[in-house]
Formats: structure tokens, sequence, C-alpha cells
């Protein structure tokens, strides 16, 4: 060291060299004086650091807690699907949660002016306190700091009741009296701007309350008027649901006796006509016949169309009675080819049949299944152009037998083919095209074909034709 060190060349005053080594033993005890005073604030910065990566770490670690437990009360709370077991729900997973006494969820049905309520007491004491029924039964002083609370959105907390300044000693002993408890926290159920409940925590004990236990109650209570809102929906899509179910089966009802009603008449009216034509009422002129002719077609549409309307409100209300037995569709297909001659002659159609020679039979109502082909028969003619062909593949795909009814006709738009199957639906092109028809044929081959634990699928593109496929299981 400087002080050790030195060294003198000529003869020195021993007061001057006095001096000099006291200046210089100030100026080193200067420095280190210096490098203890760096070292004691480098060692206090250090301190302060970890000091606040620990805090930031235990906050992390209360914040990931506190969002665990927020999205696991949420998922719970989207598992119910009415009102009064989301909010019990809810007041059950904050009072866990939190580890209160007492948790109470307080709402107002604005729809229908009555109160809606969820409560949870963690201990028999708990349980045999008196408990509101809604928010009115709520102390006045308690109900005037929750107002107040409202207007700011703000959680409202009270860790004693009877050293809290914002009561009175009345209205402390009021509250302790109606709730019996000590301590209250009280978070805001909002819908916007609009507070409609509160979600109540009570301990019987003076209590603090946690940051932890309020961030949990304001993120319930925000994921509790989502799952409110979605069950209201739920709910009002359930009512609409029943209602048109209700409509549904008074439509039904009414069809299924205006069908039956209009059969006798029907009946009475054929029989006249057929009277007539047979000269039974006189001889005829040519334009009466002419005219009888015309009524008879339109009677037998009519006819067929009450037909079709009794029989699927007898699939609809399952009282249907069907004779199963094997049968061979292609001699059905033959006998509906030969039933609608008359039509296919009307357009010079040719419909063509091409089968299997090893077809298996089908087990089926041979009546049923008759109307099938005749429905699908029926469009194909309908639909196709004059001095066209409609052809008939029967075969065996698997264990089923397949029937396909192809058509070159004017086909369905590709946005409408989802209703194919929807009773009274009438493609646009057959509609703009005048074709005759009432929109049932479809839906009620699908019917019975569904019956026969068969299926039904349609191709088509506008233009270009149809072809209607349906799979029937094979007899045996």
């Amino acid at each position: 060291m400087e002080l050790l060190s030195s060294t003198t060349t000529g003869p020195t005053d021993p007061a001057v060299e006095v001096r000099r080594l006291r200046r210089q033993l100030r100026r080193e005890q200067a420095r280190r004086q210096a490098a203890e005073s760096i070292g004691e604030r480098a060692t206090a910065d250090l301190y302060d650091s970890v000091r606040e990566l620990r805090g930031a770490q235990a906050e992390l670690l209360e914040k990931a807690d506190q969002d665990r437990v927020v999205t696991e009360l949420a998922r719970a709370l989207r598992q119910d699907f009415d009102t009064a077991q989301v909010v019990n729900r809810a007041a059950e997973s904050v009072g866990q949660a939190t580890q209160v006494d007492r948790c109470d969820v307080l709402l107002v049905d604005a729809e229908r002016y009555s109160a809606v309520r969820g409560s949870w007491c963690g201990s028999e004491d708990a349980a045999a306190l008196p408990q509101p029924s809604s928010f009115v039964d709520l102390p006045e002083p308690l109900a005037a700091l929750l107002l107040e609370a409202a207007q700011h959105l703000t959680p409202l907390q009270v860790p004693h009741v009877e050293q809290d300044d914002r009561f009175d000693a009345d209205g402390a002993a009021e509250v302790v009296a109606a709730l019996g408890v000590l301590a209250l926290a009280a978070v805001p159920i909002a819908v916007g701007d609009e507070v409609v409940g509160w979600l109540l925590l009570s301990s019987i004990r003076p209590r603090g309350w946690q940051p932890r236990e309020v961030a949990i109650c304001q993120g319930v209570s925000h994921d509790l008027v989502a799952s409110l809102v979605q069950v209201q929906a739920f709910e009002q899509q359930r009512e609409s649901v029943r209602r048109l179910e209700e409509l549904d089966r008074a439509k039904d009802a009414f069809i299924s006796t205006v069908s039956h009603e209009l059969r006798t008449p029907l009946t009475s009216i054929v029989g006249y006509l057929e009277m007539m034509s047979e000269g039974g009422m006189g001889t005829l002129t040519d334009d009466v016949s002419q005219g009888i002719a015309i009524i008879e077609r339109n009677v037998g549409r009519l006819r067929s169309l009450v037909e079709d309307l009794l029989a699927l409100s007898a699939y609809d209300a399952e009282q249907v009675n069907l004779d199963m037995r094997p049968l061979d569709l292609a001699a059905v297909v033959a006998d509906c080819q030969q039933t609608l001659a008359p039509s296919t002659h009307a357009k010079q159609l040719e419909v063509v049949v091409v089968s299997d020679a090893d077809l298996p039979a089908v087990t089926g109502d041979r009546t049923q299944l008759e109307r099938v082909v005749l429905n699908l028969l029926n469009n194909a003619v309908k639909f196709s152009h004059d001095g066209g062909v409609v052809t008939v593949r029967l075969n065996v795909e698997d264990d089923r037998v397949v029937m396909r009814v192809v058509d070159r006709g004017i086909g369905i738009p590709l946005a409408e083919q989802d209703r194919l199957f929807s009773r009274f639906f009438r493609s646009s092109l057959s509609v703009s095209d005048e074709i005759q028809g009432t929109g049932l044929g479809l839906a009620l081959v699908q019917s019975v074909v569904e019956w026969h634990d068969g299926t039904v699928d349609v191709e088509s593109a506008e233009g270009q034709g149809t072809t209607v496929v349906v799979r029937l299981p094979r007899a045996g």
C-alpha cells in the first residue's frame, strides 16, 4: 500500500510528513466507505429485486389459481339449462371456492317481476340463519349501500358490520338481527350498465375480504349472466318448439278430419259419374260425355289427394298395419307401368324396365309399395319432356334390392333439393311450367320406405333430369 511503501529522498519535516500521512489515510478511508456504500446499495437493490420478483410470482400464481377457479365455475354453470339450477350452482360454487359460511344469489326476473334466488350454506350454523327470499327482503341499511354500489358497479365489502362507519348503531343492529352475520361482501350481477342482482357472501364472524375472493365473485357474476342468457334462449326455443309441435298436431288432426269427411261425398260423386258414363241416367251427348270425363279426371286427382293425406296421417300416428310378405318388386313395377300407360301414351313417353334376372324378393306390403312405385313413375312422367324415356333399373347391392327411377326431364334446382321430402313442396320449375301436383308424393314415398326399413335418395340437376333411388331389404 502507498502508506507502507512511501520513501523519503531527503530530510523531511516530521510535522509535514504526519499531515501527509493523515491525508492519505482519510483518502483511503473515503475510498473504502464509498466501496462499502456501493456494495450495500447493490445488495439492497438485489434484495428489492428479489422481493419484487417473488411478489410478482405469487401474484401470477394467485391469478392463475383465480382464473382456474373461475373457469371451472363457468364450466359448471354451462351444464345447467334451468334458471333455478344455474343460480343454485353459482351459489354453491362460489361458496365453496371462497369458504364462506353462506352464499346467496339474488336475481330479479324483469319479465315476470318475481324473485329468482339461489343459496348455499357451508355449515349447520349457517343453515339455521335467516335467509332473504329476495333483494327487497334485505334490511334497509344494507339495501341502501347496495343501491349506492350499483350506481358505480363496484363490489361492497363489510369486514365487520358493527365496526363499519357506514352503518350507525341502529343500522348495524338491524343488519345483524336480520341476517345473523357480522361480515358481508356483495358483487353486482349486471347486464351492461344495469344491475339485475347480487352475489352475496356472508360470514358469521368478522372477516377481511381478500382481492382473490372478490375477483372470483366478479368472474362468476359475468359468467352467470352469460349462462342465464343462454338458459333464457334455450327456454324460449323449447317453448317455441312446444308450440310448433302443438300446431303441427292440430294441423295433422285437421287434415285427417277433413280428409275423412271428403272421402264419403267423393265416393258418392264417383258412383254417380260412373252411372252417367254407362248410360244409367239416359243417353249423353258428346259434349256432356266430354264434360263428365273431365269431371272424372279431377275427381280422381282429388280422391288421390285425400288418400295420400289419410295415408300420411296414418303413418304419422303410427296407426299403420302392414301386410308384410315376400314379393317380387319387378312385378310391382310392371303392374304400375300398365296403370300409367294412358299417361305415358299421351306424352309419347317410353318406360323402360331393366332388371337383374335373379333379382331377389323383398319383404313388404304390396299395396304400399305400389303406392311408392306409382308416385315415383308418375313424377317421372310428369316432369319428362314429350317423347322422352323413363328408365327403371332394378338390381342388388349388398343385402339391398335397389330401384332407380331415372328421367331426363326438367330436374330440380340445387337450392331446393333439401326440401324435396317436405309436404306440399313443389319446385319452382314445376310451378312455372304449371305442372299439376300436390307436393305430397315424395313425402309419402319416404314414409312408406322408412316403414319398410329402407331408404330413399334423390339425385337431380336442373335441366338434366332426376334419379330417385330406393333401397329395400331383401326377403329372408
